[in-house]
């Protein structure tokens, strides 16, 4: 399993791979542009050359884009989602442009209406960006913690999405620890995984995770609070984590630390030891 971390790219683009080699990150998840406001990524040729020359260099990969927080696909309001497909649509093409394996986000919220009619909606927003999108980057659909109407707290919701997108091959899943722990799927013992990733295969299929978040929990187990803590510090805890991490159905996947970190600051290196130290596998590379 590569470990790396959420990083910022302040100050250039290539800034994000530094940034990944300081704590000692195999692999990267970045915002293109800023998480909580409506503008486009502006990065120029010159700086769009200089992160794929620090990427190559450094061994640093994959990279994942992660969506705008502003993003919902299931709401009622029809500008905001427009504005949110456009988003998305914009992200993809960065993804190629950066080589990166994709763009994981939060599909939304359906609010006080039915949850088929959010469902519908989020499903032809993601039509709509599929059909305007022309590159190859995938839509990694994220779980969330099911938090008020939030689509993603259960698997039969990304499940319905694919069944309803024709199972595009370019829609894939990214499973964070803290969401499904909060949401209510068990994950703290080799025999929970297999029953929670059995669940997840038969609904969405396992060829469709790619990617996982790997975050402790603040909450309690089925809370559906979306808390993130630094590994071993929450409800998931050292022993939850070392099951996750050698779980032979996980373990090759690129995972994405999105802690507050031992000093505040975000993932750190602390955090990444401190999941490499369960790996059981005499093998794992040296970092």
């Amino acid at each position: 399993m590569k470990f790396g971390g959420h990083v910022s790219i302040a100050g250039g683009l290539d800034r994000a791979i530094e940034r990944g080699q300081k704590i000692t990150a195999d692999c990267i998840q970045i915002f293109v542009t800023p998480p909580q406001r409506w503008l486009k990524a502006n990065h120029s040729d010159e700086a769009v050359a200089k992160f794929l020359d620090a990427k190559a260099s450094s061994g640093i990969g994959p990279i994942l884009l992660h969506g705008l927080y502003l993003i919902n696909l299931g709401s009622a309001d029809d500008a905001l989602r427009q504005r949110s497909v456009d988003a998305l649509v914009s992200q993809l093409g960065w993804s190629d442009r950066l080589g990166a394996m994709g763009v994981c986000f939060h599909v939304g919220s359906f609010g006080s209406e039915e949850r088929e009619i959010g469902l519908a909606r989020a499903a032809e927003g993601i039509a709509d960006i599929l059909t305007r999108a022309d590159g190859t980057s995938p839509l990694l659909l994220e779980t969330t913690a099911g938090a008020g109407n939030s689509i993603g707290g259960r698997f039969e919701d990304l499940a319905e999405l694919i069944e309803r997108l024709a199972r595009s091959p370019r829609l894939q899943v990214c499973l964070d620890t803290c969401h499904i722990f909060a949401a209510g799927y068990p994950c703290l013992t080799t025999a929970e995984l297999d029953a929670t990733l059995g669940e997840f295969d038969r609904l969405i299929g396992l060829d469709r995770l790619t990617a996982l978040h790997l975050n402790d929990s603040k909450g309690a187990f089925g809370s559906h609070k979306d808390r993130h803590e630094n590994i071993g510090d929450g409800q998931i805890g050292l022993d939850g984590f070392r099951a996750i991490v050698n779980h032979p159905k996980l373990k090759g996947l690129p995972s994405f630390l999105e802690v507050p970190g031992i000093d505040g600051e975000g993932p750190d290196e602390e955090n990444l030891r401190r999941l490499r130290e369960l790996v059981s596998d005499e093998k794992r590379p040296a970092v």
